[in-house]
């Protein structure tokens, strides 16, 4: 028997890091799962055996055991207060989101198409080149994908611009959402690891996880 037992005076909270495992990749697996629907919530669930068993059809204790591995691998975390998705609007809120996400403020998030939605530092007329960039390089990903990842065993998804040191100037992060996706183009140092990044991706969940 696993020795995980509930605390019912906690709520299952996704992390920066598990928001960001959640739509780095569109393949299913049991951990992705969990955290999408985690983030397709109005808020964060208490940690209940009711809960734990909507969360994938699992039994109890497989379940209990992917918990306590999320949760040692920093997916999830165990919180004392609840927290409620995002009240504003993602268009009210989405300048703000973005410029938090870098050193240096440029962030831009681009459609599939290579429409941007919104950008941050950016100004228009480079906001709509690069989100045009994010297009192509999401084509080729798509193209040799098989290859990246199979043969040459290369499992990251974004792509840079680099200096002659390796430094990223500008980077392509993709982000699946449902049957959508979209890309991140980040000027500088990334910043994936704040609350804002989680609360991005938990808009866009909530927003197009279903569509």
């Amino acid at each position: 028997m696993s020795s995980f037992k509930l605390n019912d005076n906690l709520f299952i909270n996704v992390t920066p890091r598990g928001a960001y495992y959640a739509v780095q990749d569109n393949a299913e697996d049991v951990t992705r799962t969990i955290l999408m629907r985690l983030l397709s919530q109005e808020s964060t669930p208490q940690l209940s055996s009711d809960t734990v068993n909507e969360l994938c059809e699992l039994n109890s204790e497989d379940i209990y055991s992917f918990l306590q591995r999320m949760q040692s691998l920093g997916l999830i975390t165990g919180q004392e207060e609840i927290e409620h998705a995002p009240k504003e609007t993602l268009e009210s809120s989405l300048t703000e989101l973005l410029g938090a996400l870098s050193d240096s403020k440029k962030v831009l998030l681009a459609e599939h198409s290579g429409l941007y939605m919104g950008a941050s530092g950016f100004p228009h007329e480079a906001a709509e080149e690069l989100s045009a960039i994010s297009a192509n390089l999401s084509e080729v990903y798509q193209r040799h994908k098989d290859l990246l990842r199979g043969n040459l065993g290369f499992n990251q998804h974004a792509w840079g611009l680099v200096d002659a040191a390796g430094n990223s100037e500008v980077g392509f992060w993709p982000l699946y959402v449902g049957y959508n996706q979209f890309s991140l183009v980040i000027h500088g140092m990334p910043q994936l690891n704040r609350p804002a990044f989680k609360h991005l991706v938990w808009s866009l969940v909530k927003r197009y996880g279903n569509n």
